[in-house]
């Protein structure tokens, strides 16, 4: 596959990719506010993203109080313990903090802004009846993956730091998030979207190659994988020897 020439590529393109290579998760933020005009630039980009049938799935909890955020914390480092003691169940191979896990910290909290991603199963109403049926829930579910890329893109685009914070949708944390946030049970929480300041450089990521990954029309074979080979995958190119896990 020829490479394109990057002398005649759009600016606008040029711009996107510039911010896809560039941006990396965050695990330390400085403790600097994020102000009212950047919440609202933020939640502005992330309303136009893309979700299944348009149904927009999607509410954004904007927690900036410190004690609130210090809470929040308190709630992730409780159910990490017990997440970390699932994973070390695992083989030691493939363990994702290697041979012992660290103690849990919740460096999130000093990021500016915490944007949690809370998801509306009911407007699933909002797909055919089939769709519905099918595959309903998984359309939530990757309409509300879609905004959380949208967050964290446009938190790059101004200049600012995100991290991933998955373990907000685990069941949990839910709960407890429920309590300290407000929002009623028919409500899921996705994903939390911490943004701030970094106070750290984040090293260099594994990325496939373009070849490694597209398929011409169709399924190539010379790209299939055995499961010894995946293994090994993970091991060499997404386990380092150690993982902090935060």
């Amino acid at each position: 596959m020829s490479k394109p020439l990057t002398n005649q590529l759009p600016a606008e393109y040029q711009a996107l990719t510039t911010i896809l290579q560039a941006r990396r998760s965050i695990r330390k933020f400085r403790p600097d506010p994020i102000d009212d005009e950047t919440v609202r630039l933020l939640a502005d980009a992330a309303r136009f993203t893309p979700s299944a049938g348009n149904a927009q799935p999607w509410d954004l909890i904007m927690v900036r109080d410190p004690e609130t955020k210090r809470k929040f914390g308190d709630i992730y480092i409780e159910q990490l313990r017990q997440k970390n003691r699932l994973e070390m169940t695992r083989a030691a191979d493939i363990r994702f903090f290697g041979d012992e896990p660290p103690e849990p910290t919740a460096g999130f909290v000093d990021a500016g802004l915490l944007v949690v991603v809370i998801g509306d199963p009911r407007v699933i109403d909002a797909f055919p009846l089939r769709t519905k049926i099918d595959k309903g829930p998984q359309h939530i579910i990757s309409s509300l993956a879609n905004i959380v890329v949208t967050l964290h893109y446009a938190a790059a685009s101004l200049g600012l730091a995100s991290q991933y914070l998955s373990d907000t949708g685990s069941p949990e944390m839910e709960i407890m998030l429920a309590d300290l946030l407000g929002f009623p049970d028919h409500l899921r929480a996705y994903e939390t979207v911490c943004i701030g300041h970094a106070d750290m450089k984040p090293s260099s990521r594994y990325v496939k190659e373009v070849e490694d990954i597209v398929h011409l029309e169709k399924y190539n074979m010379d790209l299939a994988k055995t499961d010894a080979e995946i293994r090994r995958h993970i091991i060499e190119k997404l386990r380092p020897n150690f993982k902090k896990v935060l």
